[in-house]
């Protein structure tokens, strides 16, 4: 016979199990055709974090959970590398404008830009449980035009509920980052 506290447990458990903070922002353009948006480019994703390699971290979460969905044709990272380096070198890929975006969505032969800031990529630990901090904000812009028509920021902080409850499990940071990226791309792909 099992005991109250165990019953309640186990049917508490899938709720105990996603108690992490989240909080996601979204713009969509109203008058976006989507559908249009074959190829696309993921340009080097900006980090305003502490941890140095963030960026690139998050960027190349980002691209294998792009091309999972199976919805655009994604340029090759290193053919994108080389057309900025041609194009403006010592810009940074926030300081593009739209004419500059156009020059480059032509030599990468894209319709869109994916482009990506990594705000928050730390990790605190309640006890031993690790309690991820992760904030992404990702958009898609038109390369003709240079207009955003997707704009997403999502935050996920903390350790789930039954992590703290526990002490097991928890997310690592990676797989914090992974969960982020992923429910963003939902908000665009669906």
């Amino acid at each position: 016979m099992r005991s109250p506290l165990t019953i309640l447990l186990v049917a508490l458990a899938p709720a105990l199990a996603g108690c992490a903070s989240h909080t996601t922002t979204q713009y969509l353009h109203p008058n976006v055709d989507l559908g249009a948006m074959k190829t696309v480019a993921v340009l080097p994703f900006e980090n305003v974090t502490q941890e140095q390699t963030a960026g690139e971290k998050v960027q190349r979460i980002f691209i294998t959970e792009l091309l999972a969905t199976g919805v655009f044709q994604v340029v090759e990272p290193g053919a994108v590398n080389k057309a900025l380096r041609a194009e403006r070198s010592d810009l940074a890929v926030s300081g593009l404008a739209p004419a500059d975006l156009k020059r480059l969505g032509e030599a990468l032969k894209v319709d869109g830009f994916f482009m990506g800031t990594v705000i928050d990529f730390n990790e605190s630990h309640s006890g031993s449980t690790p309690a991820p901090e992760v904030t992404v904000q990702l958009r898609l812009v038109e390369a003709q035009s240079g207009v955003t028509v997707w704009n997403t920021s999502k935050t996920r902080s903390g350790a789930s509920l039954s992590a703290r409850m526990f002490g097991v499990g928890g997310d690592s940071l990676t797989q914090a980052a992974r969960e982020v990226v992923r429910e963003e791309l939902h908000t665009l792909v669906k």
